[in-house]
């Protein structure tokens, strides 16, 4: 599958991760905030080794399950606002979207603006037929995105490895295309 280079929205650059944004991503995740969202996302109990996490980022393009994490970084002022991306899942046809945004970057709409333009990347470029999105319930701004990126929710799903159950939300293609067509 192909890792996008690059995908602009009005305000917004997401880029690949690459060798150098080490020092980037771990700052995002030292924000408390950030790694909570992103351990319930990723099915993770704790995020102990940033190091070991962002290798295996680094290193998942080629995988039966790629994932693509992007960095969200603010073209006005160039600086890395957050992160999100696809992981691959049912035979390809299908994908989970994640994103997570600095506490000081939220309310400003970049999440809706970012999500928007790596589901149209999804659909449009990897022929996903489906972008689905965990969400800690206890988290009303990031199941507020998922709803104004066009997503339904479908219910609490039990999530392996995490003891609370997750909002689903769900977006398909000709759904994504429909929406698009006002």
């Amino acid at each position: 599958m192909t890792h996008p280079n690059k995908l602009e929205t009005k305000r917004l650059v997401l880029r690949p991760l690459t060798k150098d944004d080490f020092s980037v991503f771990s700052n995002l995740l030292k924000n408390n905030d950030v790694s909570n969202n992103l351990e319930f996302i990723l099915k993770r109990k704790q995020v102990i080794n940033i190091k070991n996490l962002f290798q295996s980022l680094m290193n998942t393009g080629d995988t039966s399950k790629p994932i693509f994490p992007l960095l969200i970084i603010n073209k006005e002022t160039g600086d890395a606002i957050g992160s999100c991306g696809l992981l691959i899942i049912e035979g390809g046809n299908e994908a989970e979207c994640f994103y997570a945004l600095l506490p000081e970057y939220r309310g400003s709409g970049f999440a809706i603006e970012a999500m928007k333009k790596l589901i149209e990347y999804g659909f449009s470029k990897l022929n996903l037929l489906k972008i689905i999105a965990y969400i800690n319930p206890k988290k009303s701004p990031l199941w507020k995105v998922a709803e104004r990126v066009g997503m339904k929710y479908m219910g609490h799903k039990q999530i392996n490895a995490i003891s609370s159950k997750a909002m689903y939300y769900s977006i398909e293609k000709n759904e994504f295309e429909a929406q698009r067509s006002y």
